[in-house]
């Protein structure tokens, strides 16, 4: 079994909820939220990888 990247141990951290119902707020949330969900695609991506290295 290869090692395990002590990266793919720790999730990425979810953004809170915007403070207000402002258009600039929720923006500012979508973008954040965004990013979150491309770092959990990352990780998602780097576990498949190292699943498909165990034989």
């Amino acid at each position: 079994m290869p090692p395990l990247p002590a990266a793919l141990l720790v999730p990425p951290l979810r953004p809170a909820p915007p403070a207000s119902g402002t258009p600039q707020a929720l923006l500012e949330h979508a973008a954040e939220f965004g990013r979150y969900v491309g770092a959990l695609e990352q990780q998602n991506a780097a576990w498949r990888t190292w699943a498909g290295g165990i034989k």
